[in-house]
C-alpha cells in the first residue's frame, strides 16, 4: 500500500503521530505535482466506490426482481396448480362409448352415440401405429415426466421468432389431459394448468403404457371416429392390430388436423402429412430408408364410409327411439350398452334388396308415369351442387315399398323395410304409414262367416252385384272384380266359399259378409287389431278393405290364423339390453291379446283356404313364376280399388310377412297394377329365405274337428258317385274323384248328400242317400218346388274391370192356371216352355224361361 493510501486508511491503529507521505516526498516533489497526485488517487477511489455501489444496486435489484418474480410466479401458478389438483382423474377412464345394436346372432347392425368409440386394450393395437404416433406426436414420451421442457423452450423461441403462437410442445400426456377435461382455450393459463395436470397424471398412473392406452381410445381421428378402433374400422375396414405401416402413418398424421388431413376428403394433404410422419419414423429408427421409400410411393387409400346407422336406417331409427324411451337419451349416448334385437341380418338384407329391386322394376313399366327414384336423386344432387338448403327440398314423390316380417307367436320383428331410401325419407311406412287394405282384408270377412256357421264348402252366388250395395267407385253399374287379380274376370254363377276367397271374388265376398253380418265382420277385425275411423264400419265397403291400416297392424292381424285365433299383443324389436358389465337391464314382456279374435276351427279353415291361393288362386304365380319353395304357406293378395295400394300378406306356421307398394299420397300406380305382379315377387324372395331358418310346419286342424269329404260341384257331402271326366293330352278320358276334404267344427249343420251325383243325380236317389247316410225313423216327407225364372238386370254405367254381365238369374214366378197340368217328357219330368216377359228392372222385354210347377212328391 502506498503512503497516500495510508493517509486514508483509518483501519490501522497508531499511537504515534501520522506523518503525511506528502511531507515525506516534499523534498522530492514540488507542491503542484503533489496536489495533482492526491486528486488523481481520490478520483480513482471514488470511481471504484461508484462501481461497487452500482453493482451492489444491480445485485440488490436483481435479487428483488427475482424474489418478486418468484413470488409472482408462485402467485400465478399456485391457483393453476390447485386447479390441476381438483380434476377427478377417474374421468380418464370414463369414455363416451357408443351403444352397439346387434341382431339376434350378435352381428352388429349400428351404433347409438355422441362419440363413435369402441375402447380396446393397447395390446390390440398395431406396433406400427404406436411407433408412428410417438414419432409424430411425442418423441420423448418414454423419458419425460409429462412435460417436455426442451420442447417448451423450443416452442417459445419459435413463437417469439414468428411473432405468433404457431408452435406447441404438448406431450401425449398433455393432450390426454386436454381432451379429457376439455381444456380447449389457447391461452398461457390453460397451458400451465395442462402442464401441472399432465405431471399429476404421470405421477398417479405411474405407467406409460396405461397413459398411451387411454390416449389411443380417446383421441379424435375425424369423420366421426373416436379412438383407434373406430378409426381403423372406419377408414380401412380392419382391426387396429392389423394396421400396416402406411395405414399407421396415415392415422398418426390425421390427429393434428382431422378435417383437412382426412384420407377421404383431402387425400393430397393427407399424403404429405403421412410422408412426413414416415420420415420421422425413419429418423427415430422405427423403419429403415428402404421401407420409408416404399411406403412413400403408396397412394392414399380409404374404404367407403359405412353408414353408422347400420344396414337399414329404418331399423336403426326404430331401435334408437325405443331404447331412448326405455332408458333415456343420456344413458344411451354414453353408456356403452349392447342392444340385442330380434332382427335377422340375412333376412333383413334379402327383404331390403328384394323390395328395392321390385319397385325399381315397376318404375320401368310402360304405363308407369310417376316420379322415379333416379329423377328425385338428380333433383337432390342439383340442390347440393348449388349450395341450396336441402331442408327446403320437397319430400320424394316416387313409388315406395315396405316390408315387415314377424314371428307369429311373439311378434318379434325379423326384418323391417320402412321405405326405399332412409336418406331421402325417414318416414317409416311399416308403423307410421296407414293405407287402405283393399282385398287383403277379405279373410276377416270369411272369418266372420265361418264363425256364424258357414264353412269353406258353402256355396255362394258368383254373379254381378249392383254397385249400390258397396258404392266403391260410384253408385251405378256393377261392382268391379279387381280382387281376382285378373282384368278378364269370369263369373262362375256358383262357387264355394273356399273358391271365392282363394280366387278373390268381390261380389261373392260381399254376399257372404252380408249373411254373416257387417257388425260381426267389424267385431272380428277389431279383435284382430284393425281400427275403423268414422262411420266406415257401417258400410259394406268395409268388406273390400276401405279401412286404413299399417303394415304392423296387418301383420299382427294375420297371425290369428296360424296362432289358433290369438295374436301377440304387439310387435317388438328389442330382445334385451345389457350394460357395459354385461348385466341385463331390460327384457320385454311378451304377451298375447286379451281375447281370441276367432276360434281355432275358423283359424285352421282360413289357413287352409289361403293355402289354395298358391295352388289355384290369386297367388299361384308365386310357384308358377317366382320360385316359391315347396313348403306349407298361406296368403292373400291385396289390390285396392283403382290400383292405388298393393299388398300381399301371407304366413307359414312360424312367421308372417306383409309387403306393400304404393305412393305416400294415394294415387294410381298404373292401370292393371295387381299385387300378384307387384308385391308378390318380393314377398316370395323373403319367404323363401325365411323358410330356410324357421322350418315351416303343415297347418294342422284341431284334433276334435270333423273330417268330411265334400263334392266340389255341389258343396255337399260327397257320395260314391262324385266323379268327373278328365281328358288327358292324348285325348283319353278318365273318371277322377271330384271331391276334397274339409275339417269342420263339431256343430256344423251339414247333413245333405250331393244332389248332383247321388244315384245318377235324381232327387229320389239323393233322398235315399240322405236316409242311408243319416238313418232316422221313416216319416212322410213332402217336397214342393216353386218355379223360378231367370232375369237379366240392366247394367248402367262404366265397367272398368271388364266384369261379365249375367246371362240369367233365377227368380220364383207365379204359374198360370193352364200350367197346372204340365206336359210331361219321356223322362217323366215336366217340360219347360219359353216365353217373353217384361223385366222388373227396365221396360225392355227379355227372354225368360218358364218352369212348370212340379207336382208335389210324397213318399215314405
Amino acid at each position: 500500500m502506498s503512503d497516500l493510501d495510508d493517509i486514508f486508511d483509518d483501519t490501522k491503529p497508531s499511537n504515534k503521530p501520522v506523518q503525511s507521505p506528502i511531507l515525506k516526498e516534499s523534498k522530492s516533489l514540488d507542491l503542484p505535482t503533489l496536489s495533482q497526485e492526491i486528486e488523481r488517487r481520490a478520483r480513482k477511489r471514488r470511481i471504484l466506490i461508484g462501481w461497487f455501489k452500482f453493482f451492489g444496486f444491480i445485485l440488490v435489484m436483481g435479487l428483488m426482481v427475482a424474489v418478486i418474480g418468484l413470488v409472482g410466479a408462485y402467485l400465478y401458478c399456485k391457483p393453476r396448480y390447485d386447479l390441476a389438483q381438483t380434476f377427478d382423474l377417474d374421468n380418464l377412464e370414463k369414455l363416451e362409448v357408443a351403444s352397439r345394436i346387434v341382431d339376434r346372432n350378435g352381428q352388429e347392425l349400428g351404433r347409438i352415440f355422441v362419440q363413435n368409440r369402441r375402447p380396446i386394450s393397447i395390446d390390440e393395437v398395431s406396433d406400427h401405429f404406436i411407433n408412428a404416433l410417438i414419432a409424430a406426436e411425442d418423441g420423448s414420451f418414454y423419458t419425460h415426466d409429462g412435460v417436455d421442457y426442451k420442447g417448451v423452450l423450443r416452442a417459445v423461441y419459435l413463437n417469439f421468432k414468428s411473432k405468433e403462437i404457431n408452435q406447441g410442445a404438448s406431450t401425449i400426456t398433455q393432450q390426454l389431459a386436454r381432451n379429457t377435461f376439455e381444456l380447449r382455450d389457447r391461452t398461457v393459463s390453460r397451458k400451465v394448468t395442462e402442464a401441472f395436470l399432465a405431471r399429476r397424471i404421470e405421477k398417479e398412473l405411474g405407467d406409460k403404457q396405461r397413459v398411451l392406452e387411454l390416449y389411443l381410445n380417446r383421441i379424435y381421428f375425424g369423420s366421426g371416429y373416436y379412438g383407434i378402433a373406430a378409426a381403423s374400422e372406419g377408414f380401412f375396414g380392419k382391426e387396429a392390430k392389423d394396421l400396416t405401416i402406411v395405414e399407421a402413418a396415415t392415422l398418426a398424421g390425421v390427429i393434428r388436423n382431422p378435417y383437412y388431413r382426412s384420407p377421404r376428403k383431402y387425400p393430397d394433404s393427407c399424403k404429405k402429412t403421412r410422408d412426413y410422419v414416415l420420415s420421422l419414423m425413419r429418423r427415430e429408427g422405427y423403419i429403415d430408408r428402404e421401407t420409408m421409400d416404399r411406403a412413400i410411393k403408396s397412394p392414399v387409400r380409404a374404404v367407403d364410409k359405412q353408414s353408422l346407422t347400420g344396414k337399414s336406417g329404418y331399423v336403426y331409427e326404430k331401435v334408437r327411439q325405443e331404447v331412448i324411451d326405455l332408458i333415456g337419451a343420456e344413458e344411451v349416448n354414453s353408456g356403452g350398452f349392447v342392444i340385442e334385437t330380434t332382427i335377422d341380418s340375412e333376412l333383413q338384407t334379402v327383404a331390403s334388396q328384394a323390395m328395392k329391386d321390385q319397385v325399381a322394376m315397376i318404375e320401368e313399366h310402360p304405363q308407369y308415369s310417376g316420379q322415379t327414384l333416379a329423377e328425385y336423386k338428380e333433383i337432390k344432387r342439383n340442390y347440393s351442387e348449388n349450395d341450396d338448403n336441402t331442408a327446403t327440398l320437397s319430400p320424394p314423390e316416387y313409388l315406395q315399398g315396405a316390408m315387415l316380417l314377424i314371428e307369429n307367436r311373439t311378434g318379434a320383428i325379423l326384418a323391417q323395410v320402412g321405405g326405399r331410401d332412409f336418406n331421402d325419407s325417414m318416414f317409416d311406412r311399416t308403423t307410421l304409414g296407414r293405407y287402405r287394405t283393399g282385398t287383403v282384408f277379405k279373410p276377416f270377412v270369411y272369418s266372420a262367416a265361418f264363425e256364424k256357421g258357414f264353412f269353406p264348402g258353402t256355396l255362394l252366388n258368383d254373379t254381378p252385384l249392383n254397385n249400390k250395395t258397396v258404392m266403391i267407385g260410384g253408385t251405378s253399374g256393377i261392382l268391379g272384380e279387381w280382387g281376382t287379380e285378373n282384368p278378364n274376370n269370369i263369373y262362375e254363377n256358383t262357387v264355394t266359399a273356399r273358391q271365392a276367397l282363394s280366387l278373390g271374388k268381390n261380389a261373392a265376398t260381399v254376399r257372404i259378409g252380408e249373411k254373416a253380418g257387417l257388425s260381426t265382420v267389424v267385431d272380428i277385425a277389431e279383435r284382430a287389431g284393425f281400427e275403423f275411423s268414422g262411420d266406415l264400419k257401417k258400410y259394406n265397403a268395409t268388406m273390400l278393405g276401405r279401412n286404413t291400416a299399417s303394415l304392423s297392424d296387418v301383420a299382427l292381424a294375420y297371425t290369428i290364423f296360424p296362432n289358433e285365433g290369438v295374436r301377440p299383443e304387439k310387435t317388438h324389436i328389442i330382445s334385451n339390453i345389457r350394460d357395459a358389465e354385461g348385466n341385463v337391464i331390460y327384457s320385454p314382456t311378451i304377451g298375447k291379446a286379451s281375447e281370441a279374435a276367432i276360434d281355432r276351427y275358423t283359424a285352421y279353415q282360413i289357413s287352409s283356404v289361403l293355402s289354395d291361393s298358391f295352388e289355384s288362386g290369386t297367388a299361384r304365380k308365386a310357384r308358377e313364376r317366382y320360385g316359391l319353395g315347396n313348403f306349407p304357406v298361406a296368403g292373400k293378395t291385396g289390390t285396392e280399388y283403382n290400383f292405388t295400394d298393393n299388398w300381399f300378406a301371407g304366413f307359414t306356421s312360424e312367421v308372417t310377412c306383409v309387403g306393400w307398394i304404393g305412393f305416400d299420397s294415394r294415387k294410381k300406380i298404373y292401370d292393371g297394377a295387381f299385387s300378384s305382379d307387384t308385391v308378390l315377387p318380393a314377398w316370395t324372395k323373403v319367404m323363401n329365405a325365411a323358410a330356410k331358418v324357421t322350418d315351416p310346419q303343415p297347418f294342422r286342424p284341431p284334433v276334435d274337428a270333423e273330417k268330411v269329404e265334400i263334392c266340389l260341384q255341389s258343396g255337399e257331402l260327397a257320395c260314391d258317385d262324385c266323379y268327373k271326366t278328365v281328358v288327358n293330352k292324348d285325348g283319353i278320358s278318365s273318371q277322377v274323384r271330384s271331391t276334397y276334404v274339409e275339417y269342420l267344427r263339431p256343430d256344423t249343420d251339414l247333413s245333405s248328400i250331393c244332389h248332383i251325383h247321388a244315384r245318377g243325380g235324381t232327387l229320389r236317389g239323393a233322398l235315399r242317400d240322405v236316409l242311408t247316410y243319416k238313418p232316422k225313423k221313416r216319416t212322410p216327407i213332402v217336397f214342393s218346388a216353386e218355379p223360378v225364372l231367370p232375369i237379366s238386370p240392366t247394367i248402367i254405367g262404366d265397367d272398368p274391370y271388364n266384369a261379365t254381365k249375367p246371362v240369367h238369374a233365377m227368380v220364383a214366378m207365379p204359374v198360370a192356371a193352364e200350367d197346372a197340368e204340365p206336359e210331361m217328357g219321356k223322362n217323366g219330368l215336366p217340360i219347360a216352355r219359353p216365353d217373353v216377359f217384361s223385366s222388373p228392372y227396365e221396360d225392355t222385354p227379355i227372354q225368360r224361361v218358364r218352369l212348370a210347377r212340379p207336382t208335389p212328391i210324397q213318399f215314405e
